[in-house]
């Protein structure tokens, strides 16, 4: 309470704000780092100068800008930068469901089977990797965005949420092992008679 800027009452300048909007942009985007490692620098300068009391209060700052950190849930993101996916349980016995998001729009589900492919088995890794090649990710308007971003977060914060999501910076670099595990443990109570 009492923080903000009151820019709607003229209390700061149009470029005063604008200068806080983008600290807050760069906070976010460099999720929180911006705000620490400078907080970090001058609580260990100050130690190492002697002044403890201000260390300490530079830690206190530090440490909120942590607690605000670790807040952040994996969808927290630039929209257009959202990229991730579901893995959800399949109807089809011996497979899960695929549900890529990239750039914040929500692509063709791909079903994915464990079955051996002209008798040979083929490493899972390989096959994920064969899969995120073939994405085409469509782009679609920002109005149809909101929609879909809509449905994901409606999904991710629900209760009865079934499966799991794994975030990633683009589709160049997916956490292929992260992955795996996740597919295996979606796949182990649909394998159980």
């Amino acid at each position: 309470m009492n923080m903000c800027l009151r820019p709607c009452q003229q209390v700061v300048g149009a470029g005063e704000y604008a200068s806080e909007v983008g600290r807050l942009i760069e906070f976010l985007e460099s999720q929180g780092r911006s705000l620490a490692g400078p907080l970090e620098a001058s609580r260990d300068r100050l130690s190492q100068e002697l002044d403890f009391e201000a260390a300490a209060r530079q830690h206190q700052r530090l440490e909120k800008v942590q607690q605000v950190q670790r807040l952040r849930d994996p969808l927290v993101r630039e929209a257009g930068r959202l990229d991730g996916v579901a893995v959800a349980a399949s109807a089809a016995p011996g497979a899960v469901e695929l549900w890529f998001v990239a750039g914040g729009c929500w692509q063709r589900p791909v079903r994915f089977g464990f079955e051996a492919v002209e008798g040979k088995t083929v490493s899972i890794d390989q096959r994920l990797r064969e899969v995120v090649a073939g994405l085409k990710p469509r782009r679609l308007s920002p109005r149809e965005r909101q929609e879909h971003l809509a449905l994901l977060a409606r999904w991710y914060y629900s209760s009865w949420r079934d499966g799991e999501w794994l975030s990633f910076d683009g589709l160049d670099r997916v956490p292929y092992r992260k992955l795996v595990r996740a597919i295996s443990r979606i796949a182990a109570p649909a394998a159980k008679p």
